[in-house]
């Protein structure tokens, strides 16, 4: 089984890096990639202390960036890089994260002022895999009653739909300008080339905010030179990954497919962790392990 999209505690998995692989020797995963968001500290680790080991299949140097695509966060799967040089990239790029964090929930707070929404802080940090956007939630969920009747239960407690369609959304009502916490696409081809990666577009239909999905896609992929489309994923139904498939074949795109693991119950699709797809059509492994 093939599985190259999942996550650990090094961003917001609920198993550490050991852990998984216990977990994908169970499962049977035999080529596998975790793909933290905007770090690569698993492997590092996992190289570091000698993992492999452990490890009954072929693990792949994977992460999962955020950057922006029209003014619209999208996320890009990484894979097969040279870990130095990408790891200088990516720690510059989460230092730029985790200030954006800091200041959007600053601004976030004002909106629920201007708003009139009432909030109360918990002492939890900003950091790991606690964002801006939970805490802010949490803090207008902690005045759930003061709030029912000024925006809807969405807003106050679907996390994916806050992050979607109200944080990331130019026309949502929590809407935070992203352009200063994340790169833009060119910069992050330009130095996953420098450092030999692979690169694909991860879960297009969780983007809900881009209705034509074949549109997107098409602009997307004829503007920047992207590796792969991940045509296998929870969230994309069998008849959409049939679609998204020909549309690979059909434009010279490699195919992957992930889980998008992550163990919480809150992410009610993320917590298996086994794909579909067979060798034969995860074509993004023929440019992968090529080098194994």
């Amino acid at each position: 089984m093939i599985d190259l999209h999942m996550h650990t505690t090094c961003s917001d998995g609920i198993k550490s890096p050991r852990e998984l692989v216990d977990f994908l020797n169970e499962k049977d995963i035999k080529i596998a990639s975790i793909t933290d968001h905007n770090n690569v500290d698993a492997h590092v680790e996992y190289e570091s202390e000698g993992y492999e080991k452990y490890y009954d299949g072929i693990m792949i140097r994977g992460t999962e960036l955020q950057t922006i695509y029209q003014d619209y966060i999208i996320e890009i799967l990484v894979y097969n890089y040279d870990l130095k040089s990408f790891k200088e990239y990516v720690d510059y790029t989460r230092k730029c994260f985790w200030d954006f964090h800091k200041s959007a929930y600053q601004e976030l707070l004002a909106k629920a002022r201007e708003m009139g929404l009432s909030y109360r802080e918990n002492d939890r940090p900003l950091g790991d895999s606690y964002y801006c956007n939970m805490k802010f939630q949490d803090a207008i969920a902690a005045c759930y009653e003061e709030n029912k009747h000024i925006v809807s239960d969405r807003v106050l407690k679907d996390l994916v739909y806050f992050y979607r369609y109200e944080f990331q959304s130019p026309d949502g009502m929590f809407h935070i300008d992203a352009k200063k916490g994340f790169p833009p696409l060119e910069e992050v081809l330009q130095a996953t080339a420098y450092s030999k990666g692979v690169t694909s577009l991860a879960h297009i239909d969780d983007y809900d905010i881009k209705e034509d999905k074949i549109e997107f896609l098409t602009e997307l992929y004829r503007a920047h030179k992207i590796d792969a489309l991940e045509c296998f994923h929870p969230v994309i139904s069998l008849e959409n990954t049939e679609k998204y498939k020909s549309f690979a074949q059909n434009n010279g795109i490699l195919v992957s497919a992930g889980s998008d693991y992550h163990g919480k119950k809150e992410l009610d699709h993320r917590h298996s962790i086994d794909t579909p797809a067979t060798y034969a059509e995860v074509s993004i492994l023929r440019k992968i392990l090529k080098d194994y």
